[in-house]
């Protein structure tokens, strides 16, 4: 006949008898059957009937009585009432709760409420209508899952990934927009981590990086205004540079210098020597086509000191470099690197008073 609900129960299970003999020691003995609560047997002691709970426990097979049962043969027994046994559908609509240890959807399903599970979620279809997912394994979904609300991680110390299909990070999508929680934008987190398990995004970025407000990198702010580039409000135009304030070259400076000089343009673009002896300036590895500069020869308290030239240093005329010789005079000689391994010098400005 035809029925509201789930399907009626498939059959019923027939009561059966345990027997035991107390030894004034054991209390805990395993029955011929697993039992879901004490209410669901009955049990007798020397034919005294047991009180549930108090008297007795149950955890699946096992029997555990508060006490010790007396000695006797056979003077412990018990009766498993009349039980039935299910079709194992799912239960009707309107239960509060159900457990569900593996939970398969393979068509468009629509959940209402919410779902707590201790094993796997696989949807293949549609899931919809689910107010909280609980799972403590994984949840797998085959399809486009929507999420009209916030994605948030729970633990400070947990993390959402997102992975491309092709298992490439470049390639997450169109649009990734990661929002604090204070509402803003700006408020990420502490750090961005990589496929790679670094910070560092240079792999990872095989095209430009198109920013639409201003790049912050640690006390400097770079903001675009029309057509300038602007470094902490100083105008950097394209095409050109606008230094707004004072600006330093690096310089090295030899105290003592004597003998061999082997000068590092690369570290520095201006040279203070003081001379305590005759040098020689030394063929450089470190030269750069178009480098500019200036050379500062300073004489020690004795003077006399003088300058030898390696064959990468060209002066004018092939003439060399003449420098004062008075004591503690200064001389300044200008410098261009024409070439690779061709450095000119200009005439030397001599005896700077």
């Amino acid at each position: 006949m035809a029925y509201l609900g789930a399907s009626p129960l498939a059959s019923f299970a027939s009561p059966s008898k345990d027997s035991f003999s107390g030894d004034n020691s054991t209390t805990s003995f395993t029955m011929g059957q697993s039992v879901p609560d004490v209410n669901a047997i009955e049990v007798f002691v020397d034919n005294v009937r047991q009180e549930p709970t108090s008297a007795y426990s149950v955890n699946g097979t096992t029997l555990t009585f508060t006490g010790t049962p007396a000695t006797g043969s056979n003077n412990i027994y018990v009766i498993h009432k009349q039980g039935v046994i299910g079709n194992g559908l799912l239960p009707t609509s309107g239960r509060d709760s159900d457990r569900v240890g593996s939970l398969t959807v393979d068509g468009a399903s629509t959940l209402t409420g919410n779902i707590t599970s201790s094993g796997s979620i696989t949807a293949g279809g549609a899931l919809s209508g689910v107010t909280t997912l609980t799972t403590s394994s994984t949840a797998t979904i085959g399809g486009d899952t929507k999420i009209s609300g916030n994605l948030r991680s729970d633990s400070s110390a947990d993390g959402i990934q997102i992975d491309a299909s092709d298992g490439s990070a470049t390639d997450a999508g169109d649009l990734i927009l990661l929002d604090g929680t204070d509402g803003s934008a700006t408020n990420a987190g502490s750090s961005l981590l990589y496929e790679d398990g670094t910070g560092d995004p240079q792999n990872f970025f095989n095209t430009n990086a198109v920013f639409g407000g201003n790049v912050k990198i640690g006390g400097a702010i770079i903001e675009e205004d029309s057509s300038q580039l602007k470094i902490n409000g100083q105008v950097v135009s394209f095409g050109k540079t606008t230094i707004g304030s004072t600006l330093v070259i690096n310089s090295d400076t030899f105290a003592g210098a004597t003998d061999s000089i082997l000068l590092d343009f690369n570290a520095h673009q201006n040279f203070i020597l003081t001379l305590e002896g005759s040098i020689t300036l030394a063929n450089p590895t470190t030269e750069n086509v178009g480098q500019t500069g200036i050379m500062v020869f300073i004489q020690d308290g004795t003077g006399s000191r003088t300058l030898t030239l390696a064959g990468d240093y060209e002066s004018v005329g092939g003439a060399g470099i003449t420098l004062s010789t008075g004591a503690n005079a200064v001389d300044i000689l200008p410098y261009m690197v024409v070439a690779a391994n061709r450095i000119a010098l200009g005439a030397p400005q001599l005896a700077f008073a």
